[in-house]
């Protein structure tokens, strides 16, 4: 997976507020598998991934579809970049 940025944790916190609440844990893991198959992809193909995108968080979140702009006080979204940085936390002892 390419490098995260703000941006891309406020698009993959969208997408997992766009899935079911019982959804949403599973689907902030899953996209980060994404990125990384994606990346891995583009590096060994010169292409983007035809599902997931180029590498970035954020482009695997649009992959999945993303929740209208809420505000970060939102509570709702709040969980789900707190979800996603969770996902960050566990993706990052894998490496």
């Amino acid at each position: 997976m390419r490098p995260v940025l703000a941006s891309d944790l406020l698009c993959a916190g969208r997408a997992v507020l766009a899935a079911a609440p019982e959804a949403r844990a599973a689907l902030a893991g899953r996209l980060l598998q994404d990125a990384d198959a994606a990346d891995i992809f583009c590096q060994r193909e010169g292409a983007r991934h035809p599902d997931f995108g180029d590498g970035t968080l954020a482009a695997a979140a649009r992959g999945v579809g993303l929740a209208a702009e809420p505000t970060i006080c939102d509570r709702d979204f709040a969980h789900a970049l707190v979800l996603v940085l969770m996902a960050l936390i566990y993706h990052a002892r894998d490496d």
